[in-house]
Protein backbone atom coordinates (compact mmCIF):
# COMPACT_ATOMS: atom_id res chain seq x y z
CA UNK A 1 0.00 0.00 0.00
CA UNK A 2 3.12 2.23 0.70
CA UNK A 3 4.18 2.28 -2.98
CA UNK A 4 0.83 3.15 -4.06
CA UNK A 5 1.34 6.44 -2.46
CA UNK A 6 4.42 7.55 -3.59
CA UNK A 7 3.40 6.63 -7.44
CA UNK A 8 2.58 10.08 -9.29
CA UNK A 9 -1.21 11.12 -9.35
CA UNK A 10 -1.18 10.86 -12.58
CA UNK A 11 -0.37 7.40 -12.55
CA UNK A 12 -2.48 6.05 -9.69
CA UNK A 13 -5.26 7.65 -11.21
CA UNK A 14 -4.63 5.74 -14.49
CA UNK A 15 -4.15 2.37 -12.66
CA UNK A 16 -7.45 3.22 -10.73
CA UNK A 17 -9.18 3.52 -14.15
CA UNK A 18 -7.42 0.32 -15.21
CA UNK A 19 -8.71 -1.87 -12.58
CA UNK A 20 -12.19 -0.14 -12.72
CA UNK A 21 -12.54 -0.91 -16.16
CA UNK A 22 -11.65 -4.33 -15.51
CA UNK A 23 -14.77 -4.45 -13.13
CA UNK A 24 -17.00 -2.32 -15.03
CA UNK A 25 -16.73 -4.29 -18.63
CA UNK A 26 -17.60 -7.27 -16.64
CA UNK A 27 -21.13 -6.27 -15.86
CA UNK A 28 -24.11 -6.84 -18.42
CA UNK A 29 -26.19 -4.35 -19.64
CA UNK A 30 -29.11 -5.83 -17.82
CA UNK A 31 -27.21 -4.59 -14.63
CA UNK A 32 -27.14 -1.18 -15.56
CA UNK A 33 -30.25 1.01 -15.21
CA UNK A 34 -30.18 4.54 -16.06
CA UNK A 35 -29.45 7.42 -13.38
CA UNK A 36 -29.22 9.92 -15.68
CA UNK A 37 -31.49 12.07 -18.02
CA UNK A 38 -29.08 13.79 -20.00
CA UNK A 39 -31.44 14.66 -22.67
CA UNK A 40 -32.91 17.47 -19.58
CA UNK A 41 -29.73 18.94 -18.03
CA UNK A 42 -27.03 17.96 -15.95
CA UNK A 43 -27.15 15.21 -13.20
CA UNK A 44 -26.42 14.83 -9.50
CA UNK A 45 -24.56 12.54 -7.05
CA UNK A 46 -23.57 12.31 -3.84
CA UNK A 47 -19.92 10.41 -2.91
CA UNK A 48 -19.38 8.45 0.05
CA UNK A 49 -16.84 10.90 0.71
CA UNK A 50 -19.02 13.85 1.11
CA UNK A 51 -18.36 15.27 -2.28
CA UNK A 52 -21.60 16.14 -4.77
CA UNK A 53 -20.44 15.67 -8.44
CA UNK A 54 -22.26 17.84 -11.15
CA UNK A 55 -22.13 15.77 -14.34
CA UNK A 56 -23.39 17.71 -17.91
CA UNK A 57 -23.23 17.66 -21.32
CA UNK A 58 -23.33 19.80 -24.25
CA UNK A 59 -24.62 20.74 -26.69
CA UNK A 60 -28.23 19.46 -26.27
CA UNK A 61 -29.39 16.91 -27.51
CA UNK A 62 -26.49 14.37 -26.70
CA UNK A 63 -25.79 12.45 -29.79
CA UNK A 64 -23.44 9.91 -30.92
CA UNK A 65 -21.01 10.63 -33.44
CA UNK A 66 -20.81 14.79 -32.74
CA UNK A 67 -18.73 17.24 -31.17
CA UNK A 68 -19.62 17.47 -27.04
CA UNK A 69 -18.52 19.24 -24.38
CA UNK A 70 -18.47 17.24 -21.28
CA UNK A 71 -18.81 19.61 -18.06
CA UNK A 72 -18.19 18.38 -13.99
CA UNK A 73 -18.20 20.22 -11.28
CA UNK A 74 -17.57 19.19 -7.55
CA UNK A 75 -18.60 20.92 -4.78
CA UNK A 76 -18.56 19.88 -0.67
CA UNK A 77 -21.12 21.36 1.59
CA UNK A 78 -22.49 23.86 -1.08
CA UNK A 79 -19.03 25.17 -1.92
CA UNK A 80 -17.19 24.43 -5.03
CA UNK A 81 -14.36 22.06 -4.25
CA UNK A 82 -11.11 22.85 -5.63
CA UNK A 83 -9.17 20.05 -3.85
CA UNK A 84 -9.53 17.37 -5.99
CA UNK A 85 -7.95 15.65 -9.65
CA UNK A 86 -10.48 13.92 -11.81
CA UNK A 87 -10.95 11.45 -15.23
CA UNK A 88 -13.90 10.69 -17.11
CA UNK A 89 -14.19 7.40 -18.40
CA UNK A 90 -16.88 6.60 -20.91
CA UNK A 91 -17.90 3.25 -22.09
CA UNK A 92 -20.99 1.34 -23.30
CA UNK A 93 -22.51 -1.18 -20.46
CA UNK A 94 -22.22 -4.59 -21.73
CA UNK A 95 -19.78 -3.99 -24.93
CA UNK A 96 -16.63 -2.66 -25.14
CA UNK A 97 -16.13 0.10 -27.67
CA UNK A 98 -13.05 1.26 -26.93
CA UNK A 99 -11.13 3.45 -24.29
CA UNK A 100 -13.33 6.44 -24.32
CA UNK A 101 -11.03 9.10 -21.82
CA UNK A 102 -11.58 12.47 -22.64
CA UNK A 103 -8.91 14.94 -20.87
CA UNK A 104 -10.34 16.94 -18.54
CA UNK A 105 -8.68 20.53 -17.68
CA UNK A 106 -9.61 22.67 -14.50
CA UNK A 107 -11.57 25.55 -15.70
CA UNK A 108 -12.11 26.96 -12.22
CA UNK A 109 -13.01 26.25 -8.59
CA UNK A 110 -13.97 22.24 -8.15
CA UNK A 111 -15.19 22.43 -12.25
CA UNK A 112 -13.33 20.52 -15.26
CA UNK A 113 -14.01 20.66 -18.91
CA UNK A 114 -13.54 17.95 -21.47
CA UNK A 115 -14.41 17.55 -25.21
CA UNK A 116 -14.94 14.15 -27.30
CA UNK A 117 -17.57 12.25 -28.83
CA UNK A 118 -19.80 9.25 -27.94
CA UNK A 119 -19.20 6.78 -31.03
CA UNK A 120 -22.55 5.11 -32.82
CA UNK A 121 -22.88 1.65 -31.75
CA UNK A 122 -23.15 -0.84 -34.91
CA UNK A 123 -26.14 -2.57 -32.89
CA UNK A 124 -28.28 0.27 -32.32
CA UNK A 125 -27.77 0.36 -28.62
CA UNK A 126 -27.51 3.65 -27.61
CA UNK A 127 -26.87 3.49 -23.51
CA UNK A 128 -23.50 4.69 -22.09
CA UNK A 129 -22.11 5.35 -19.32
CA UNK A 130 -19.47 8.08 -17.49
CA UNK A 131 -17.46 7.05 -14.72
CA UNK A 132 -15.84 10.19 -13.19
CA UNK A 133 -12.87 9.25 -10.82
CA UNK A 134 -12.12 11.68 -8.40
CA UNK A 135 -8.79 11.55 -6.58
CA UNK A 136 -9.25 13.87 -3.34
CA UNK A 137 -7.45 14.01 0.19
CA UNK A 138 -5.37 11.11 -0.59
CA UNK A 139 -8.84 8.78 -1.14
CA UNK A 140 -10.66 7.89 -4.51
CA UNK A 141 -14.31 8.25 -5.19
CA UNK A 142 -16.16 6.74 -8.37
CA UNK A 143 -19.66 8.57 -9.91
CA UNK A 144 -21.31 6.90 -12.27
CA UNK A 145 -23.82 8.12 -14.30
CA UNK A 146 -25.71 5.93 -16.93
CA UNK A 147 -27.24 7.77 -19.74
CA UNK A 148 -29.06 7.31 -23.17
CA UNK A 149 -27.67 9.51 -26.46
CA UNK A 150 -29.72 9.78 -29.02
Amino acid sequence: MKRLHRMPLIRRMLLVLAIFATFASAASAADIKINCDIQRGPCIQKTGNGLTVEFDIKPKPVTAMSDLTFLITFTRGGMPFAGSTAALDLAMPGMFMGKNLPILKRTGSGRFEGRGIIPRCPTGKKTWQADIIIVHEGKTDVAGFVFEVK
